[in-house]
This record gives structure tokens, C-alpha cells and sequence, in this order.
């Protein structure tokens, strides 16, 4: 009997694994609020509340130029708020309108659509329930690409944080680097997600 019900244990675990969802947090860096807006950077990174870990990641700086061609805009007042900011996170926006260091909106779409094609039937978590996963799906849209996640699967990182306002987020690199801060926000889910399943990290 013992042994019969240690084979359904063993049953269940690979079945578990096997329809076990990957998770990717995404980052935007932006010139606007909504679906339309200029997208100068897309950070991404993968993490396992399980074992408390972040893994592969995605980085890539957007051509300006390239986007206004596909029809994306310029929002003033998010313009200005860039203005505002510091110098290290200003960078983006210097790197945005040189072709040396920035790649086209359809390239670099194309290769995060890759990205998320590397993890199984990924939850694809973005910080706003309107921001992130909306802005990236409308740009999709605009280069005639389709994402490589299934609408259901998105998530809202935000939604999740003020769930559990008491719990400071310890924040990594530059802020508003969207790798820096997708991985910030990454970690932070990993813990969130422990409380939220009883199991403190």
C-alpha cells in the first residue's frame, strides 16, 4: 500500500512539472503611457518563486526613428518626465536615437517573441495591468507580428505588490533601466508569491 502510494506521489510531482508554467517578468521603457507610445528599451528576465531565483534575460535598446515609422508616438509630458530624471537612466534615451547602439522596433520584437518562445507556456508578468503586456502587444500589432504568449497568461506585477504594501522592495542597478528593473521587480515577485502560497521565503 505504502509503495502504491508512493508511486502516485511520484505520478503527481511529474505531472506538476511537466504542466508547470515558466514566469517572465517585463519591464518598458517608454516616451508615453499607453498602447501607441515610443518603446526605447525591453528588459526582460525569468524567475521561479520556487527556488527564489531569476534566470535567462532579454535587453535591447530601440531605434526612435524606427518606431515613429511604424506609426508609434511621442507622448510631451512623458518627454518631460525624462528630462527630469538622472543621467544614468537618461541613457537610454541617447542610446534610442543612435543606430550604433539601438535596433529597429520589428527586430527587436521579433527577438524577444524568441525569447518567449524559449519558456514553456509562460505567464508574462508586466507592471500595470495597462502598461507593459498592452503597450508591447499593440506595437506587435503594428509590425504585423503576433506575441508568442497567450493572451490568458498575462499578469500584472503591480496588482500582486500592493497586495502586500508592508514588504519593501530592494531595488537593483539603475532605476528605470528595464532590465535593472525587471530583475528588481523579479525578485520581489518571488517573495510576494511565497507569502501569497504560505511559504515565506
Amino acid at each position: 500500500m505504502i509503495a502504491f502510494l508512493k508511486g502516485l506521489l511520484r505520478i503527481n510531482r511529474k505531472k506538476q512539472k511537466e504542466t508547470k508554467k515558466d514566469r517572465i517578468m517585463v519591464d518598458l521603457e517608454t516616451l508615453g503611457t499607453g498602447p501607441g507610445c515610443i518603446i526605447l528599451s525591453i528588459g526582460a528576465i525569468s524567475f521561479d518563486p520556487e527556488t527564489n531565483s531569476t534566470g535567462r534575460h532579454f535587453y535591447m535598446v530601440i531605434n526612435t526613428e524606427s518606431c515613429l515609422a511604424y506609426g508609434l508616438a511621442v507622448n510631451p509630458e512623458t518627454l518631460h518626465w525624462w528630462e527630469q530624471q538622472n543621467h544614468e537612466a537618461q541613457e537610454v534615451l541617447r542610446q534610442a536615437n543612435d543606430y550604433k547602439t539601438s535596433v529597429s522596433i520589428k527586430f527587436a520584437l521579433n527577438e524577444f517573441n524568441k525569447f518567449i518562445s524559449q519558456h514553456r507556456d509562460p505567464e508574462v508578468w508586466g507592471n500595470g495591468a495597462d502598461f507593459d503586456n498592452t503597450i508591447l502587444a499593440y506595437a506587435m500589432t503594428k509590425c504585423d507580428l503576433v506575441p508568442n504568449w497567450k493572451f490568458w497568461n498575462n499578469r500584472c506585477f503591480r496588482t500582486l505588490k500592493n497586495m502586500f504594501p508592508s514588504v519593501k522592495m530592494n531595488r537593483i542597478g539603475t532605476y528605470h533601466n528595464s532590465l535593472d528593473d525587471a530583475e528588481t521587480q523579479a525578485q520581489h515577485a518571488n517573495i510576494l508569491l511565497k507569502k501569497l502560497s504560505g511559504v515565506e521565503a
